[in-house]
């Protein structure tokens, strides 16, 4: 092996593909970029919208993280990210967080943002106590360095986050036999619509993901610093450099 082979094997990473998977349209290949970030980390098939898990796994983790339990709950677990998601919430908290930070009696502020901020929620139709939590946790993230891995300025939109969370719903929606290929792939597809017009490029689009998933983590843990961040920025920086990536292959 000459000396450019062993860099190039040093600082290179395989993604994982399923061996025999069915051909993807240019459709699906780019519907399945968008979940790449969770496949990267993961080590999921980059070429196949499957996790691996059988039928009971599957249906186990739908039933812990996603609270389906059955078909009946598809629908509604896909209406979520496609015509919610976290985006709402992140659109309406980020903005009042930087101001907190911004200003020099943010204490005063904080507490403004809370007495408004049910709502100014409940006008966006969003839940208001869901929007006090994600407010809470945000601000508690910045205030402990959580935001430090982070894009600065901090992206206007995360429906990168939502759109990859469809593509990462249905490989288990596909394993627990809970909807058909067609219907997934349709999901697919809207999620690519919802994301393409909000970012330049992919590197933009795996930055807004990672502050999806700590914006999400800050709204849900005790702890407002999401510990993978550090795996989950990894696999955006794989996935703009290491060969085989379908964010080299695909243009935005």
């Amino acid at each position: 092996m000459g000396l450019f082979d062993k860099l190039k094997a040093m600082f290179s990473s395989d993604f994982t593909m399923l061996e025999g998977a069915p051909a993807l349209t240019p459709e699906q290949d780019r519907a399945l970029a968008l979940g790449a970030v969770y496949a990267a980390a993961g080590h999921l098939p980059m070429n196949a919208p499957t996790m691996e898990a059988d039928p009971a796994t599957a249906q186990q983790l739908l039933a812990g993280a996603w609270d389906v339990h059955g078909p009946d709950d598809v629908d509604g677990a896909y209406a979520f990210l496609l015509h919610q998601g976290h985006r709402g919430y992140y659109a309406l908290v980020s903005p009042r967080v930087d101001e907190v930070f911004a200003s020099r009696n943010g204490r005063a502020l904080q507490r403004e943002h809370q007495a408004r901020i049910s709502q100014e929620a409940a006008d966006r139709g969003l839940d208001p106590a869901r929007a006090q939590q994600w407010y809470v946790g945000w601000t508690g993230a910045a205030a402990v360095g959580g935001h430090s891995a982070l894009p600065d300025p901090l992206p206007a939109s995360i429906v990168a986050w939502d759109a990859a969370r469809v593509v990462h719903l249905s490989r288990l929606l596909l394993d627990a036999g809970l909807v058909t290929p067609d219907r997934a792939w349709d999901a697919m597809g809207e999620a690519v619509g919802l994301a393409r017009p909000a970012y330049r490029g992919w590197e933009e689009f795996g930055r807004a993901f990672v502050v999806g998933r700590a914006f999400w983590t800050a709204g849900t843990s005790r702890n407002p610093v999401d510990g993978d961040i550090a795996a989950f920025n990894g696999a955006v920086d794989d996935l703009l450099k290491v060969e085989g990536s379908p964010w080299l292959r695909l243009a935005y």
